[in-house]
């Protein structure tokens, strides 16, 4: 029976028109990251409707195995028809993390060394209808 609802709201959810809410159009941040040197991310979230609309977004990151590597950031803005807004987010992969409004400007890490681990970030819209969960990975070096 669950299997038949299932099917039953994807169904619905592929036919049936949706409002056009905002979302989520990137996680963009470099491949590499070393633990204790700030690493900045860029999220960026699009209206594509003719009014303007509210956008709240929750970003998670974590590092595989190491739970207190973790942060969670929430960020909200009210985005022009047609109009996109962005923010960084810059952690050291220990556990903290900040919301900054403007390119920090970290170097890249272009020696990497050993890999020890990885790190992923997931952003999402938990108030729109339909979210999508967008995410983004990469490796810690030494």
């Amino acid at each position: 029976m669950a299997l038949l609802a299932a099917i039953g709201r994807a169904i619905a959810w592929a036919v049936l028109p949706h409002a056009e809410e905002p979302a989520l159009a990137l996680v963009q941040g470099d491949p590499f990251a070393r633990v204790g040197t700030p690493t900045t991310y860029r999220v960026r979230a699009y209206n594509p409707g003719p009014v303007r609309r509210p956008v709240h977004v929750v970003v998670v990151g974590w590092v595989e195995g190491v739970p207190k590597a973790g942060f969670r950031v929430e960020w909200a803005d009210t985005l022009q028809p047609g109009g996109a807004a962005e923010c960084w987010i810059r952690t050291d992969w220990r556990g903290e993390a900040e919301l900054l409004a403007a390119e920090a400007g970290d170097s890249s890490i272009w020696h990497a060394d050993d890999v020890i681990g990885r790190w992923h970030i997931e952003a999402r819209t938990p108030d729109a209808a339909r979210s999508p969960v967008l995410h983004a990975s990469g490796v810690l070096v030494r």
